[in-house]
């Protein structure tokens, strides 16, 4: 794969920027949305469950808690919604050239990556200034980032193949998002499903790859964070399942494609 983007660099690099230019070329602000529309659902949610439904957090302030949830689960989602329609929407350019088709989710989601490094900027500032400071285990960002991509990737490949032959995936899929955000602690706290529910289902929830990666998120972010949640999470599930759901998700995908690859065009005539 990585010997394939190499070659096809290019390629990969037109695919980002089309995907960028048409998402910020028409509208008046252009790249500016890329702050502005995650700033304005991260305040809908703070008016939503802070003002009104009094969620509080003990690990750090509600608000930058909220952001690193939000902006880091919007990344997720929006990679994995806009790559699964990737292959039909560009049936003519796959007939036409001779690459391999997985580029097309994965330009998806890197344009989407770049999409998110803004937030991610904002909410280090604003950390930085509420908090007084940021911790060492910032330095592991990029690691921490390298792993969302890959599973982003791995698992808008997937989704993107399913859909070329079964066209209802997309739905399925909106369907499935929804669900793992309520299952995900974008805007509740850890400390209340350990406290609410038995240690099995907490041990079972934190299974969850999403979990890990948005809480590695607030660890490398977020100063006091990690010693707030030593006693509610397992270290092996806050590292080590993203990495290993990762890992096992984009080889999945890729082992997928070799075995489907040859009768893709068959289908996008459909």
């Amino acid at each position: 794969m990585i010997k394939e983007i190499f070659l096809k660099r290019d390629l990969v690099r037109e695919l980002v920027m089309k995907e960028l230019r048409v998402r910020y070329s028409r509208p008046v602000l252009g790249f500016a949305w890329a702050f502005l529309s995650p700033l304005f659902l991260v305040g809908i949610f703070y008016v939503v469950f802070s003002v009104i439904l009094q969620v509080r957090t003990k690990e750090c302030p509600f608000i930058l808690y909220l952001m690193s949830g939000v902006f880091s689960w919007r990344f997720f989602q929006d990679s994995l919604m806009g790559s699964v329609t990737s292959l039909i929407d560009n049936k003519n350019l796959i007939r036409e050239s001779n690459f391999a088709h997985y580029l097309l989710p994965l330009s998806i989601v890197l344009a989407n990556g770049i999409n998110f490094l803004p937030s991610l900027f904002l909410l280090i500032i604003s950390a930085s200034l509420i908090l007084k400071g940021i911790p060492l285990f910032i330095l592991w960002l990029p690691v921490i980032l390298t792993v969302h991509l890959m599973m982003a990737i791995g698992l808008s490949i997937f989704f993107s193949l399913l859909y070329v032959r079964w066209r209802d995936i997309k739905y399925m899929l909106e369907v499935l998002l929804s669900v793992l955000f309520y299952l995900t602690p974008v805007f509740y706290s850890l400390y209340l499903v350990r406290n609410v529910f038995s240690s099995l289902f907490f041990y079972a929830y934190v299974s969850n790859p999403l979990v890990g990666i948005l809480n590695l998120y607030r660890v490398s972010i977020l100063k006091g964070f990690y010693p707030a949640i030593q006693g509610d999470i397992p270290v092996a599930s806050l590292v080590g399942i993203p990495a290993a759901f990762a890992l096992i998700i984009l080889s999945s995908a890729l082992w997928v494609y070799k075995k489907f690859k040859n009768h893709i065009n068959d289908y996008l005539s459909y």
